[in-house]
C-alpha cells in the first residue's frame, strides 16, 4: 500500500528564495517555526522555517498521561532486568519493538535495564519505529551490550519533556547512510511506504506525526491547529537525523561512559548524521495555537544535563542545539566528515542541505526571550583529534559558501570552555552572541589551505559579545601559506568587555595583506595577541584597549649574538609612545629601528602608547643565542 503526500506550498516558496536549511522536510509548523536551535551553520542567518500539513502516524505510545515534568532524582534502581528478556540479542533479527516494550517497563523507576548482549534496531526511515525514552529510565550496558541502529532522516531514540534519566556505558553502532539528496521520494510509517515529493520528507513526518501524538498523550499537549498548521516546534532535518533527539521541559539527563559510532570500515557517506540534538519545545499541560509565544510561560529547553566520559568515532555532528545547566566533560571525539556521497563527492548534499558539522554547535535564538538562552554551559577536558575524512564542502569562486566543519560553535551566557584540544583542519571556533563567556587553555591546530583558504582558524559571525574572556589560548595554522588571519576581526560597534590574553597565533608565511593581526570594536575590549611566523622567524605582539592599538613585530624574534634584528611599530590613536626595557625613551606613532644585542640571552623590548583615555603596552622578547 502507497500513500501519497504532496509537498507544502510554503516549502515551494522557501526553495524559492533560496532559504538554505530552511524549508527541510515536507512537515513541521508553519506559523510558530522559528526554532532556538536549527543546525543552521552558515555564514548568514537562515530564515524561519516553514512547514507543510501534518503527516499520517502510527498511534502514539499508550502509557498514561503525565502532569507537568518535575526533576526526578537521576539515580540506579536497585532492581535489574536482562534485555535478554524481551528481545533475541542476535544482533541480527530486528528487535526495535522489543527495545520499545524493554524502555516502556523500565520507565519510572520500575528497574534497571541491562543491556548484555547485541541488539539491532531496524528503524530506516520507519517514522513509527523511534524509541520514546520515558521519565525514570535507567539503562546500563554491560559485558557485549551493543546496539545497532540505522535511523534516517528521523531519530532514534527522543527524550520529550522527561525527566530522571540515566543512560551509562552504552556502545551504540550506527549502521546507515544519510542520503545527499534529501528528495528521498517518501518514507516509511507502521511499515506502509508514504510517496512524498518533499525535501527530507521523513523529518518532518516525524515532527507532525509520532512526535506531536506522543506529548499529546503522554504531556497533554493539545495541538489546536484550528487557525493554522501547528505542530511541534520544528529543529530541520539534520537535528531530526540524530541518534538522540532530547527536545523540551527535558532535565536531570545522565549520560556517562557512552560511545557512539560508525564501523571502522565505514567511509564518510556512511557515518553518524548527529549524535545528540537539543532543542526548545513546548510544556507539558497546555494547549497550543498559532498564536502561542515562544516564552518561557510555555516553551523549555533542555536542562540540568550531564555528558561525561562520550567517545565519537566516525560523526558529521556531536551536539547541536539549544540548553541550560548542562556539563560536558571528558570528550573524544575521533574520526569525523561532513554528509557525502559513496565517492566523497556532493559535499554537504545536493544544495548543501545538511547543516556544516561541528562536534560543538550550541546557538539560540537570540531575538527571542532570553529565558530561553543557552546559560550555563560547562565543557571541560575535550580531544578533538580527528582525523578529517574527505574534503571541504566551499570550493571558493562561483561555488555557494554555507560554511565549515570547525569544532567549537558555540553562543552562550555564563559558561565556560576549559582544556579542549582541536587538531580539525577546517578551523577551530565560532563565536556566537554570547555574554559572560570564558573560554580558557587550549591548543588547537587547523589547515586553512584545507578550507581553500576561505576561512580563518576563529571567526566572530554573530555579535553582540559581551563580558567575554578568552585566555591560554595557542592557534596554529598548518598551511604553507596563510591567506585568511588566524584570528578573524571583531568589528561590531555593539563589543563590550572582550578580553584575549595570552593568546598566540602561530603561521608559517603571511600571505595576505597588511599584518595578520585581528581588530576589535567596541567598548571596554582588551586584547593581547602574539603571532608568530615560522618561515621567517619573526614575530608580532599586539594590544588593543578600546580602539588604542599598538603593535612591535621583530624580524627574526631569534638572533645570533651580534646579529641585527628589525624592530616595527605602529600604533592607532595614540597622542604619544614610550620604549622602556631593552630600549628606551620617546618613540613616534610608528616607525622602524634595527638593534643588536652582543651578549647571548633574552631581551624584552616594550613599548607603551596612550591617549586622553587609556594606555596599551606591548613586550617584544628578543632570544640572543
Amino acid at each position: 500500500m502507497t500513500q501519497t503526500v504532496i509537498a507544502h506550498k510554503y516549502c515551494l516558496i522557501a526553495a524559492l528564495s533560496m532559504a538554505m536549511w530552511a524549508c527541510g522536510a515536507s512537515g513541521s509548523s508553519s506559523v510558530n517555526s522559528t526554532s532556538a536551535s536549527p543546525a543552521n551553520s552558515g555564514t548568514t542567518s537562515t530564515p524561519a522555517t516553514t512547514s507543510t500539513p501534518a503527516t499520517t502516524s502510527a498511534p502514539a505510545t499508550t502509557s498514561a498521561t503525565k502532569p507537568a515534568t518535575t526533576s526526578t532524582p537521576a539515580t540506579a534502581q536497585a532492581t535489574e532486568k536482562s534485555i535478554s528478556g524481551f528481545v533475541s540479542c542476535t544482533g541480527t533479527s530486528d528487535d526495535a519493538e522489543g527495545v520499545a516494550r524493554a524502555f516502556a517497563a523500565a520507565s519510572h523507576e520500575a528497574f534497571t535495564l541491562i543491556v548484555d548482549c547485541p541488539v539491532r534496531l531496524h528503524i530506516g526511515d520507519d517514522i513509527a519505529r523511534t524509541i520514546f525514552i520515558d521519565d525514570g529510565t535507567t539503562v546500563q550496558f554491560t559485558g557485549a551490550g551493543k546496539f545497532i541502529v540505522d535511523n534516517v532522516l528521523h531519530p532514534a531514540f527522543v527524550i520529550a519533556n522527561s525527566s530522571g534519566i540515566v543512560l551509562t556505558n552504552w556502545n551504540v553502532e550506527y549502521d546507515a547512510s544519510l542520503p545527499v539528496n534529501w528528495k528521498t521520494g517518501g518514507y516509511e510509517n507502521s511499515g506502509v511506504f508514504v510517496a512524498s515529493t518533499g525535501n527530507a520528507p521523513a523529518a518532518g513526518a516525524f515532527n507532525d506525526g509520532p512526535l506531536m501524538k506522543w506529548l499529546t498523550a503522554n504531556r497533554a499537549i493539545t495541538f489546536d491547529g484550528t487557525q493554522g498548521d501547528l505542530a511541534p516546534i520544528w529543529t530541520g532535518p539534520s537535528n531530526m537525523s540524530a541518534v538522540f533527539f532530547i527536545t523540551g521541559d527535558t532535565s536531570n539527563v545522565t549520560v556517562t561512559g557512552m560511545r557512539i559510532y560508525a564501523p571502522g570500515s565505514s567511509g564518510g557517506d556512511r557515518f553518524v548524521p548527529m549524535a545528540f540534538s537539543l532543542s526548545a519545545n513546548y510544556t507539558s499541560n497546555q494547549v497550543v495555537t498559532t498564536a502561542t509565544p515562544r516564552t518561557t510561560a510555555h516553551v523549555a529547553v533542555p536542562h540540568d544535563l550531564t555528558f561525561t566520559n562520550i567517545d565519537l568515532d566516525g560523526t558529521y555532528m556531536g551536539w547541536q542545539g539549544n540548553a541550560q545547566n548542562v556539563v560536558f566533560d571528558t570528550i573524544r571525539s575521533h574520526r569525523y566528515s561532513d554528509l557525502q556521497d559513496a565517492n566523497g563527492g556532493t559535499v554537504g548534499g545536493v544544495g548543501k542541505w545538511f547543516a556544516p558539522p561541528h562536534l560543538f554547535y550550541l546557538n539560540y535564538l537570540t531575538t527571542g526571550d532570553p529565558g530561553l538562552f543557552n546559560k550555563n554551559i560547562r565543557i571541560h577536558n575535550v580531544v578533538d583529534s580527528g582525523p578529517r575524512i574527505g574534503v571541504a564542502r566551499d570550493k571558493g569562486g562561483s561555488d555557494t559558501i554555507s560554511g565549515y566543519a570547525l569544532s567549537l560553535k558555540i553562543g552562550a551566557v555564563d559558561s565556560t570552555v576549559d582544556q579542549y584540544t582541536s587538531n580539525r583542519p577546517d578551523g577551530f571556533m565560532d563565536v556566537l552572541d554570547s555574554d559572560g563567556l570564558t573560554v580558557s587553555n587550549v591548543t588547537a591546530t587547523y589547515d586553512s589551505a584545507f578550507v581553500n583558504n576561505l576561512y580563518p582558524g576563529w571567526r566572530w559571525p554573530q555579535a553582540p559579545y559581551k563580558n567575554l574572556i578568552f585566555e591560554n589560548i595557542t592557534l596554529t595554522d598548518t598551511a604553507a601559506s596563510s591567506i585568511q588571519m588566524p584570528i578573524a576581526s571583531a568589528t561590531q560597534a555593539s563589543n563590550d568587555d572582550i578580553v584575549l590574553s595570552n593568546v598566540t597565533a602561530v603561521i608559517h608565511r603571511w600571505a595576505g595583506a597588511g599584518l595578520p593581526v585581528p581588530a576589535f570594536a567596541g567598548l571596554d575590549n582588551s586584547i593581547s595577541v602574539a603571532i608568530s611566523e615560522l618561515d621567517n622567524g619573526s614575530r608580532i605582539m599586539s594590544s588593543d584597549v578600546s580602539g588604542l592599538q599598538v603593535t612591535l613585530q621583530a624580524s627574526p624574534a631569534t638572533v645570533v649574538a651580534g646579529t641585527a634584528t628589525q624592530l616595527t611599530w605602529t600604533s592607532k590613536d595614540a597622542t604619544g609612545c614610550t620604549a622602556a626595557g631593552a630600549w628606551g625613551g620617546a618613540m613616534s606613532s610608528g616607525g622602524s629601528r634595527m638593534v643588536q644585542e652582543a651578549l647571548t640571552g633574552a631581551y624584552s623590548f616594550a613599548l607603551n602608547c596612550k591617549n586622553s583615555s587609556n594606555s596599551s603596552s606591548v613586550a617584544m622578547p628578543l632570544v640572543v643565542n
